[in-house]
């Protein structure tokens, strides 16, 4: 145990700067060779740098609001000085309480119910459908990005083949190791990269004594649905029929919720990813591997080298894929949309969200948070960074092999996730995975009705 006195130091290294997404953005304001000024938003040619708006356009629009959630309130201010300064007379009006993306699209919808102007909006991956349905959100062309941003990304922010959003932060499922234990116990990282070896791996962790739980994998924060998911799409399935209906019966989904069943059979497995995982990894020293996201890894590794003689070495590879798959793992974070409808507030629109692609803003924000860079120039940026922390490089290169997170249909689709992942946790916990898979089909059918 590694002291619950410590606790909060974890909390603070990890939590924080995970919710705090991209904090610190606006340190390269006053560097405007950094920032998008090269040409129109109605340009139809890729250049450079990212569109600006034209100056009939500039010298008209006199506001505009962005959207987004409390974690990304730094980035938000970076855009806002940016765009204040750039056009003076303007003003940018943040509105970034929203708690989550479900609480944010509540609250755009009832603004634009109410008459209220709405130019730019953050969305999560999921919810990317509705913003593309309901709340007006604009076609946008990935010519007016500026010329390093990584194409790679562009299809997580697509909605029926049109580009609704642009991905900003970037995520993925990762498997979290105590080194020092694999090692103790004749385990080789390297065998981690599928279920069987996890599964092997675990059998020789509980084997060699010491009171370690094998894995912990963490259920909170909808990561039942995430693993699931992640793990069906190795075998090319995905938990979701084209036409937006469950696929929860198809055997590589019941091949999936068979290995996380296996998996709670090892002891029980945390609530909160961060907070509940990372304290019985990071602190307390309980559990051998970890399931987390890779925006946690940077600050988890920092402070676990921190405790010094009280730490030890740790590493991560990409959630496993099942026997004989290939790595698809399921994409998480959120992209940038535009929802004006007049051609000015567009461009001006389009000028504040590529502003927040800016290389600098994206290096500062992987910096704090640990997401993938989705911006080459950024990445280059970044070098320190990854000599920093190693462990992180293998994960920059798996962005085209990334999938789209599903979208439920329906007015409770937002249900959806939640609700497979209660199934999930009913097989960790003894229910036999294809009746709680069967039961996930059955409850998310009615949920998108």
């Amino acid at each position: 145990m590694g002291g619950l006195r410590q606790a909060p130091v974890l909390l603070t290294a990890t939590v924080a700067l995970i919710t705090a997404a991209c904090g610190g953005g606006g340190g390269g304001s006053d560097t405007p060779d950094l920032r998008p000024t090269a040409r129109t938003a109605a340009a139809g040619v890729a250049g450079v740098n990212g569109a600006t708006a034209s100056p009939e356009c500039a010298s008209k629009v006199k506001t505009l609001t962005f959207y987004g959630v409390a974690a990304l309130s730094d980035v938000a201010k970076s855009g806002k000085a940016y765009m204040e300064k750039a056009h003076p007379g303007l003003t940018v009006q943040l509105n970034s309480t929203a708690p989550n993306y479900v609480a944010l699209v509540q609250q755009i919808s009832a603004d634009r119910a109410a008459g209220k102007q709405t130019d730019v909006a953050v969305a999560g991956f999921d919810l990317l459908p509705v913003f593309a349905k309901q709340l007006g959100a604009q076609t946008l062309s990935p010519n007016l990005l500026r010329s390093t941003y990584d194409q790679q990304f562009l299809k997580l922010g697509q909605v029926d083949g049109k580009q609704i959003g642009i991905p900003a932060q970037v995520s993925m499922p990762v498997l979290v190791y105590n080194a020092d234990i694999l090692a103790k116990a004749g385990v080789d990282p390297k065998t981690l990269t599928t279920t069987d070896g996890v599964l092997a791996a675990a059998e020789k962790i509980k084997a060699s004594g010491g009171g370690v739980q094998p894995i912990d994998l963490p259920t909170g924060q909808q990561f039942g649905q995430w693993y699931l998911g992640s793990l069906a799409e190795s075998k090319d399935t995905s938990i979701q029929k084209p036409d937006g209906s469950p696929n929860l019966t198809a055997p590589a989904v019941t091949e999936a919720a068979q290995f996380l069943a296996k998996v709670g059979s090892y002891g029980p497995q945390s609530d909160d990813p961060s907070q509940n995982g990372l304290l019985r990894f990071g602190i307390q020293k309980q559990t051998a591997m970890v399931g987390a996201t890779v925006a946690s890894l940077a600050a988890g590794l920092r402070f676990i080298r921190g405790q010094g003689a009280n730490g030890f070495k740790a590493g991560a590879v990409p959630f496993p894929t099942l026997p004989g798959g290939t790595e698809h793992l399921t994409a998480g974070g959120n992209a940038l949309t535009v929802l004006s409808t007049d051609k000015c507030q567009q461009e001006m629109a389009t000028e504040l969200l590529v502003s927040l692609l800016a290389p600098d803003v994206v290096a500062a924000g992987v910096e704090s948070v640990s997401y993938l860079p989705v911006d080459t120039a950024a990445a280059t940026q970044l070098a320190s960074f990854y000599q920093e922390f190693p462990e992180l490089v293998p994960f920059k290169n798996l962005a085209g092999s990334l999938t789209q997170a599903p979208a439920w249909p329906g007015t409770r689709g937002g249900e959806v996730p939640q609700a497979i992942t209660d199934q999930v946790i009913r097989a960790m916990t003894g229910t036999d995975p294809t009746t709680a898979m069967r039961d996930a089909q059955t409850k998310a059918t009615q949920l998108t009705a």
